[in-house]
């Protein structure tokens, strides 16, 4: 146990190393999300928002609504990002290393998750924490109940970035697989627009994000003081997302090593 997590540390490490090695990274993974953030708020301004008859929306509150929602966003979009950097460990050599190492393969793709949803998402955190301290009027919230929704959303990134990471590190091409997981799941997991108002198709498709359950799940508590029994759906939801996320990664594995040492090579599909 005690070399499992001594591997995630030095992989953390390591990515750490790699991608923030400057603090104007800081800046740009700051910048963008904001910027998206801004326009989708300005561009919800010219519409009577009640009209959605969307229980806990209202023109007061629309701020926090898509705050919350780029927030949760930029947490399952930093993790897209890392498993695309990761596919270029196979490119670059060290996915050798990284086999031939007595490290643990799943150790090694959770230090990386780790390391990138932790890093990628601290400036827009305080943010957004320093944006609802300002309009802490038309939050209502359980504070237990919203501690264990965000650490089940936290969950969920991090088993969607280490399924990622799996999926991506054995492509020969990861920019298809990058381009249909990165806009789309903006689009589809109700950040800007709310998935009731989607068309039966676009629901469906909304249903293959995990960021759609937990987005859905931390609006209900911070704006509709929703209790632990009225989001046992989701945390139900939860529990199984997670078990197919960490189950699928621990299956990637072992099918990719068999395929490795049938053919010596590391491209997958």
């Amino acid at each position: 146990m005690i070399t499992f997590f001594k591997v995630v540390w030095g992989e953390a490490i390591k990515q750490h190393r790699n991608y923030f090695h400057s603090k104007t990274i800081y800046i740009s993974l700051f910048v963008w999300p904001l910027l998206s953030f801004v326009t989708a708020y300005y561009g919800y301004l010219p519409f009577e928002i009640e009209t959605a008859k969307i229980g806990y929306l209202n023109g007061e509150n629309i701020l926090i609504y898509l705050l919350l929602g780029y927030m949760c966003m930029s947490f399952f979009r930093s993790l897209v990002q890392s498993a695309w950097n990761f596919s270029f460990e196979r490119q670059s050599g060290t996915l050798e290393y990284i086999y031939l190492s007595p490290g643990n393969r799943f150790a090694v793709l959770l230090g990386n998750a780790l390391s990138s949803v932790l890093e990628s998402m601290i400036v827009m955190l305080v943010f957004g924490i320093f944006l609802m301290f300002l309009h802490k009027e038309v939050l209502r919230m359980q504070l237990g109940t919203c501690m264990v929704v965000f650490c089940l959303m936290m969950l969920m990134a991090v088993g969607w970035g280490v399924f990622l990471n799996a999926c991506f590190l054995f492509s020969r091409d990861t920019d298809f697989l990058f381009t249909i997981l990165e806009e789309p799941m903006e689009i589809f997991a109700g950040v800007k627009v709310p998935v009731i108002l989607f068309p039966g198709w676009a629901k469906i498709i909304s249903l293959i994000f995990p960021l759609t359950y937990a987005l859905e799940a931390v609006r209900e508590t911070v704006l509709n003081e929703a209790s632990f029994y009225e989001l046992k759906g989701f945390f139900f939801i939860s529990m199984m997302i997670l078990v197919l996320l960490f189950g699928g990664t621990l299956i990637t594995i072992q099918i990719v090593e068999k395929h490795m040492r049938k053919t010596g090579n590391a491209s997958l599909f």
